[in-house]
């Protein structure tokens, strides 16, 4: 081929490169089916002006107006100093490009290529995770996760500690990417100026935005109950990051969308259709927060989200809502009285101000003008008009049952589960059941446009890619199950990790004596069989052990309290105890009605019957105090390592709750204490780490404090 041919050749190329650009918004970058160029832009009308549109990259390379005005935006208003190379930030000021009355938001509209394929658009974690075609979706990875095949790192987080990091695969391929930007419309930042700068914030916004997922826990001191505030520095960060985060991620998924209905909609008048960008989901709800209360609802909302709307948004049923979700005009808080904080625990007013009801489920729809929350009764339709969905795991258990369809969990991207202490105490089938359909494909199609559905989503594979944050006082197996066996992000998952627990065990009263007794299940591991059969071995040893023991002593045969953890374990117990004719007994839960509760108190304090058995649940919503116990017995570790201490503080308490000096002697006072090497995360919790590790590993079966 001569020189002329090859250089005329390559000219030819070069034009049809220009006249017919690839199709950006089609899977793969390939150009649509059609051999038409895409349409021009339409110009504006004589007299009108014209946007401009303007872009800045804050800790990449200087745009064209310069950095110092967003990096002042950031810190002043946001509370974002400058960030390292691992924490980018990536803003956009531009119009928002939308016309008047048409629905959308206010977000960044750069130019085409910039947006899903460009250079500073294919850097976006938003587009790199939930594009058409991630690159982390891969069989490979998939397979790894399905098998739970994860390679483990251990790392500090930054702002919360030691962490484990857990991707799918070898170990040597963890990573992050390092170019990666998390970008924050800039609507989103102009709402953020009005709001008080929170210390953590940016560093909770920057691990969120890797849309790996996240198991926060123990947290500002919660775990032993020793925090000073009512709500934390560290949760207070990241629950503000967390709303940040979510609606950001709507913005960017509704502007994405909406910016694709107008291209095509300029493709096909100007008779030329393109191929349909795969840009959808099954439904619109794309965001579940998942919350065990309505007061907590009411807080997360009206302190975190409604914020965060523009200037001149309107929140339509804003009044409705705070006044279902707050206690009715003409009743009286008792824990909002000053004497609450001498009369409870910090957590019980945490948990337990305001509307405490836990049947639920709202959602919101975010639009350029106005916020709607779509409120109960809303049916399944309705709900399917929102983005974000606000809901408890019962209110979600129970209309799912009642309208026999969880279509409404099919396109969550972001889910996110606030409260799972609480949610322990109420009832955790309701979140298994939850996590059981997520992601699934629904039965009916409402409404839904296949043409644009991502091909991820059509293949089942949306659970690869979903975004969990799950939150909770302290760490608990039934958390670590749920992380662990219903979380397949091939993003990677970071679990936060404890090194050590100081333990409670210096609260407890001088003198106390405090037995420990190790339940022996045997040669068996820690499989599925052994925790299955933890729960027989430990009523009988409870029955030929424990019981004897304290029948044989003049001063545990009376006034003794047994604490035990569960419903479940409550049943089999009084069950069990029913049937012996030498030991007589009062049983109280937290399904027990008034008056049973007060007779049994009565009885048990003036030593009618020698044994009261109580649930932690029921300690837990009442925080009674049990007068007249002098022998305590822990069935099993409670959860929370402060129960521990309150409940060996009540033979000391007076009629009026104070504390007792001389009444009774510290010697007549003692505890039991059953632990099997499935209660480790509750025995460190209470003893400490270091004496946690020692009796887990001594050829010992019985430990004493005093």
């Amino acid at each position: 081929m001569s020189s002329a041919t090859e250089v005329r050749l390559l000219t030819l190329l070069n034009i049809t490169a220009t006249r017919y650009p690839l199709d950006r918004d089609q899977p793969g970058g390939h150009r649509s089916s059609t051999s038409t160029p895409t349409p021009a832009s339409p110009q504006p009308n004589e007299g009108q002006a014209v946007k401009r549109r303007k872009s800045v990259v804050f800790g990449g390379e200087v745009g064209p107006t310069g950095s110092s005005f967003v990096r002042k935006r950031l810190k002043v208003d946001f509370g974002l100093d400058k960030p390292s190379q691992k924490d980018k930030v990536r803003v956009e000021e531009v119009d928002d490009g939308l016309k008047e009355g048409e629905e959308g938001v206010l977000m960044e509209d750069v130019e085409e290529s910039e947006d899903e394929s460009g250079p500073s658009g294919s850097q976006d974690m938003f587009n790199l995770h939930f594009g058409p075609s991630p690159s982390i979706l891969t069989p490979e990875s998939i397979s790894a996760a399905d098998a739970h095949e994860w390679g483990v790192e251990r790392k500090s987080l930054k702002g919360f500690g030691k962490s484990v990091e857990s991707r799918p695969g070898k170990t040597d391929e963890l990573g992050s990417n390092e170019e990666a930007l998390n970008r924050i419309t800039p609507a989103l930042l102009s709402s953020l100026r009005g709001t008080k700068p929170v210390p953590l914030v940016s560093t909770s916004l920057s691990h969120l935005g890797t849309y790996k997922d996240f198991y926060f826990h123990s947290l500002d001191g919660e775990v032993d109950g020793s925090e000073t505030k009512l709500l934390g520095e560290q949760k207070e960060s990241l629950r503000q990051a967390i709303m940040v985060h979510t609606f950001n991620h709507v913005l960017k998924t509704r502007k994405r969308i909406l910016k694709n209905n107008e291209k095509l909609s300029r493709a096909a008048s100007s008779g030329h259709p393109i191929d349909p960008p795969r840009d959808q989901s099954f439904t619109r709800p794309k965001v579940l927060l998942l919350l065990p209360l309505r007061s907590l609802a009411l807080h997360y909302l009206s302190t975190y989200l409604f914020p965060l709307a523009p200037p001149g948004t309107q929140i339509e049923s804003l009044k409705p809502f705070t006044t279902s979700f707050s206690l009715p005009s003409d009743t009286t808080d008792p824990l909002a009285e000053p004497s609450a904080t001498q009369r409870y625990p910090i957590d019980h007013l945490v948990n337990f101000r305001g509307n405490s009801d836990d049947n639920f489920r709202f959602g919101i729809k975010i639009t350029r003008k106005a916020w709607r929350v779509v409120m109960m009764p809303a049916n399944e339709e309705k709900l399917m008009d929102c983005d974000i969905l606000v809901a408890s795991p019962l209110g979600i258990k129970m209309t799912a049952e009642k309208e026999k369809s969880e279509d409404l969990l099919a396109s969550m991207e972001i889910v996110v589960v606030d409260g799972m202490d609480v949610m322990q105490m109420q009832n955790w089938d309701h979140v298994q059941f939850i996590f059981d359909h997520l992601n699934k494909i629904p039965e009916s199609p409402h409404g839904c446009d296949f043409s644009r559905v991502k091909p991820w989503y059509l293949d089942n594979q949306a659970k690869y890619l979903r975004q969990t944050i799950l939150l909770s006082r302290y760490d608990t197996p039934e958390g670590r199950a749920l992380f662990h066996r219903q979380c397949y992000n091939l993003a990677g998952k970071i679990r936060l990790d404890r090194a050590s627990f100081p333990g409670v065990l210096e609260r407890v009263r001088p003198g106390v004596k405090q037995v420990f007794e190790r339940v022996d299940l045997g040669q068996r591991g820690l499989g599925g069989d052994a925790a299955a059969e933890e729960v027989d071995k430990r009523l009988e040893w409870f029955l030929k052990q424990t019981l004897p023991s304290l029948l044989r002593s003049a001063v545990s045969r009376q006034n003794t309290l047994v604490v035990v953890p569960s419903y479940f374990d409550f049943v089999r117990l009084t069950n069990a105890l029913r049937k012996s004719e030498v030991i007589t007994f009062s049983a109280i839960s937290e399904y027990s009605s008034n008056s049973e509760i007060s007779r049994a108190r009565t009885t048990f304090f003036k030593s009618r019957v020698p044994f009261l058995i109580v649930t932690e649940r029921f300690h837990f919503y009442r925080r009674y105090r049990l007068r007249g116990a002098k022998t305590l017995v822990f069935y099993s570790l409670p959860d929370h390592a402060q129960f521990y201490t309150e409940f060996l503080r009540m033979p000391f308490l007076g009629p009026g709750g104070e504390e007792m000096e001389g009444e009774v002697d510290e010697g007549e006072v003692q505890s039991r204490v059953l632990f099997s090497r499935f209660d480790k995360l509750k025995l460190e919790r209470v003893v400490g780490s270091e004496d946690a590790r020692r009796m887990m590993s001594s050829g010992e079966g019985r430990f004493q404090f005093t």
